[in-house]
């Protein structure tokens, strides 16, 4: 349309320079015609044998000068107030030598002007079609690129081309900017935001919440069992667990009225993947704390129901842990930090509930990262020392077996409890290093006491469910005994009850390989772990270690003393050793002896000790008896 005005107004102008050129020439031409008193071509004529021309186009060209013809042709008369006979000269005279002749040098500047803009605007014009040209290359590889096919124009001109492959190429970037926008910011399994993008909208709602002064909430939500779903069923089917779980929130939050779809990304903003088997869902406005427990009780209820994948029926649960703006912090990753200590709380006091996050929760936290650093310090700085506590045979009070303890003596604070930092260990998977060192010291020391003639005693570890995750347990083992030079049949491994329901087929496999080496196999903490009788039947164990609260109950409750009395007859069916926990007092003792159990462990028989104790109070003082058993004898402090 532009190039079409263009060209119009160049005609246009074209036109008026060329009349208004004529009409100079030939007034100047009859100018001089006028001027002469004699000139060749000026002729007489009588007007009364002339025929006069009125007519606008004449004088529309030929201005005021009177025009008349005859037979001969066209003339314009010179001198209009004469009467009769008058000097005319022939139109076509003037034209061919008096205004060309006359005129050449305005003629030619006058071709020349407009010579020359023709001839640049024609080489503009070739020169632009030759960029459109390059252009219109560039954007067909871009099409190309994008797999953009043009629909067909009318008017297929290089501009329209051009202007038609921009716009679709603009299409296209925009699509494709808004595809990596969701890229970026969407969890790739289940389609909700990830923690990038949720961490930066909870920083725009929580600065209009201090503006408008409104109150928020966080539910970070953590499932309960779905480890064990991997480790039964595979990766694969925990994906499926986890896509699964994402709907459900999904519908919580619509239910609720709490979704906030980003008009970008189309991605809902209020709920989100943290990573792994953690979600959190915000809620943006509090009108009722009753509304947050709505939510968390919700949530709670949709992931305890079934899922249903191709022929199996999974059910797992959920802790959550509830962290409200301002109360509990003022920025997002604070705020999610402290949703995180609420919902460490929910399954500490027993998973499946939420719990809201206090500040007697963050003094918590505070010491679990505060010990979390000084066991890392420890370990560098080899601050671990182990202890001894010996298991003794209930008939004659002869050793059967040590159990190594690691015990922590910090510069600071003093001994600090194996039951507060053994569990940070595991968390933090630092038990991997110190299991290592523990094995290791426990089994050298053992290798010790065998030179010193105490062959027929075992040394006892205890190793965490961690250990049996993450390590190839027959080799660790085996090339640590080979190293110190002790024989299998002198270790024991202790393994809670819990450990063992969780164990997958290739623990259970390495188990029974130590055991055919000539390692014993114990289960630990029996009877709180809700373990089936078929797993004594079907696991590689040993020994049986009775948890202490059955001991302490035994005498108190007599049902009590009829588990007692069930385990023992297990044992002896089964050809399992039993060994009772916690023995700190002779009727306890007396009881143990009276139902069958074949050996004892607590305070009554030894406190744990020091390597150079046990050396001088079990070994020194029972030289005979230990050349003569390979053991030593330690009795109760009350018999």
């Amino acid at each position: 349309m532009m190039r079409t005005s263009k060209t119009l107004l160049s005609v246009f102008s074209a036109i008026a320079a060329a009349y208004f050129i004529f009409v100079l020439a030939f007034s100047q031409g009859m100018s001089v015609l006028q001027n002469k008193d004699y000139h060749p071509k000026i002729q007489r004529v009588d007007l009364n044998q002339v025929e006069k021309v009125n007519s606008e186009l004449v004088g529309f060209f030929l201005l005021d000068y009177d025009i008349v013809k005859n037979n001969h042709g066209f003339y314009a008369v010179l001198d209009k107030s004469q009467q009769g006979v008058v000097d005319a000269v022939k139109l076509s005279d003037i034209l061919k030598e008096v205004m060309m002749f006359s005129n050449i040098p305005l003629l030619l500047f006058i071709i020349i002007g407009f010579a020359v803009p023709f001839y640049i605007n024609a080489q503009t014009s070739r020169k632009l079609n030759s960029s459109l040209k390059q252009v219109n290359e560039q954007a067909d590889k871009l099409l190309d690129i994008y797999k953009i096919e043009l629909a067909p124009i009318q008017l297929q001109n290089p501009i329209a081309k051009l202007n038609q492959s921009l716009v679709e190429i603009h299409k296209s970037v925009l699509t494709s900017m808004q595809q990596n926008q969701i890229s970026i910011f969407q969890d790739k399994l289940t389609g909700l935001a990830d923690r990038h993008a949720y961490l930066e909208h909870l920083e725009t709602e929580l600065a209009d919440a201090q503006k408008f002064n409104r109150r928020q909430a966080l539910l970070f939500i953590d499932l309960d069992g779905f480890k064990q779903v991997n480790d039964s069923f595979g990766h694969s089917f925990g994906d499926e667990v986890l896509i699964q779980v994402a709907e459900r929130l999904a519908t919580v939050v619509r239910n609720h009225g709490l979704s906030k779809v980003s008009p970008v990304t189309q991605l809902e903003l209020n709920l989100s993947r943290l990573g792994g088997d953690e979600f959190s869902i915000f809620i943006q406005d509090i009108i009722d704390d009753k509304g947050v427990v709505e939510v968390a009780t919700n949530v709670l209820q949709e992931i305890e129901r079934d899922f249903v994948l191709g022929n199996k029926t999974i059910k797992i649960g959920a802790s959550i842990g509830i962290a409200v703006y301002p109360d509990s912090a003022s920025n997002p990753n604070a705020l999610l930090q402290m949703a995180d200590v609420a919902m460490y709380r929910a399954k500490s006091d027993g998973r499946g509930i939420f719990r809201v996050y206090s500040p007697e929760m963050g003094s918590k936290i505070r010491r679990y990262h505060y010990l979390l650093e000084e066991l890392r310090l420890a370990m560098a700085s080899q601050n671990f020392h182990l202890s001894f506590q010996p298991i003794v045979r209930v008939e004659d009070c002869s050793i059967d077996y040590f159990e190594c303890l690691l015990r922590w003596n910090h510069p600071i604070e003093g001994s600090i409890s194996p039951a507060e930092f053994i569990p940070i260990a595991e968390e933090s998977n630092l038990i991997l290093e110190l299991g290592n060192w523990i094995l290791f010291e426990a089994c050298r020391q053992m290798s010790a006491w065998h030179a010193a003639g105490m062959n027929k005693v075992r040394m006892s570890i205890n190793i965490s469910g961690v250990q049996l995750k993450h390590l190839p347990l027959h080799s660790w083992v085996m090339d640590t005994l080979n190293k110190v030079g002790l024989p299998p049949r002198a270790l024991l491994l202790e393994i809670t009850e819990s450990c063992f329901i969780d164990a997958s087929e290739d623990v259970t496999n390495n188990l029974q390989k130590l055991r055919d080496e000539g390692v014993q196999i114990a289960i630990d903490d029996f009877g709180t772990g809700f373990s089936s009788l078929s797993t004594l039947a079907n696991l590689p164990v040993d020994v049986i270690k009775i948890d202490r609260l059955f001991i302490d109950q035994a005498n108190i409750n007599p049902k009590y003393q009829k588990i007692l009395n069930s385990i023992s007859e297990l044992g002896k069916n089964l050809d399992l050793k039993i060994v009772a926990e916690g023995v700190e007092l002779a009727s306890q003792f007396q009881l143990v002896k009276k139902l069958g159990i074949h050996c004892v462990q607590g305070y009554l028989i030894s406190r744990p000790e020091t390597s150079h104790q046990v050396g001088a109070n079990v070994i020194s003082k029972n030289l005979g008896h230990l050349a003569l058993t390979g053991t030593s004898v330690v009795r109760p402090k009350e018999l």
